[in-house]
């Protein structure tokens, strides 16, 4: 755990974060977690929609936002539909142009196998880069950012980034606590 985290730890973060809120109704915001894996079998044209099958109409309705989990090129970043504003924000804890490049197609594909299940067209949102949320300082950490990026926007307080400065100090801390919540739980 004290290197990069691939496509299985990042989903599985987020299937324990969707647990967590099944057992805990109203510990988060209502969300959706779209697998990382959707974005990724799609370079391999394999059938992709069975990452997407829980999101549909009564799902979106019910949701305020949907978690995009995106490795490319060997980097993480993350993009989160908000629901009820309609607009797509961007995550990147190593800020580049070329990370956000990909955006419009990873969009596209999730809009093409959940068409049905959105009221307007998901393709059309306006995509916000996020600024001042926590960055890397090393070539590693990004997946384990993301991580705690998700962690930190489903929480029903709002997230005042700039306030948020000691996630690199804590990595060490936060993996640990990763692999103990891997290690201690079963998942269904």
């Amino acid at each position: 755990m004290s290197e990069y985290l691939d496509n299985n730890h990042v989903d599985t973060f987020g299937i324990f974060l969707v647990e967590k809120n099944q057992m805990c109704p109203g510990l988060y915001l209502p969300f959706l977690f779209v697998s990382s894996f959707h974005w990724g079998y799609k370079k391999f044209n394999a059938d992709t929609k069975k990452f997407v099958s829980h999101i549909n109409k009564e799902s979106v309705n019910a949701a305020n936002l949907i978690l995009v989990p995106i490795i490319e090129s060997s980097h993480w970043t993350l993009l989160v539909g908000n629901l009820k504003n309609k607009v797509w924000d961007f995550y990147d804890s190593l800020p580049k142009k070329t990370h956000r490049a990909i955006l419009p197609e990873v969009i596209s594909h999730l809009y093409e196998d959940t068409t049905t299940s959105f009221a307007t067209d998901i393709r059309r949102w306006r995509i916000r880069k996020i600024k001042q949320v926590p960055t890397q300082k090393n070539s590693v950490d990004c997946g384990m950012y993301v991580c705690k990026y998700m962690e930190a926007i489903i929480q029903p307080e709002v997230v005042v980034w700039a306030d948020v400065k000691d996630w690199e100090d804590n990595m060490a801390k936060f993996r640990a606590e990763f692999a103990y919540a891997i290690l201690s739980t079963t998942i269904k």
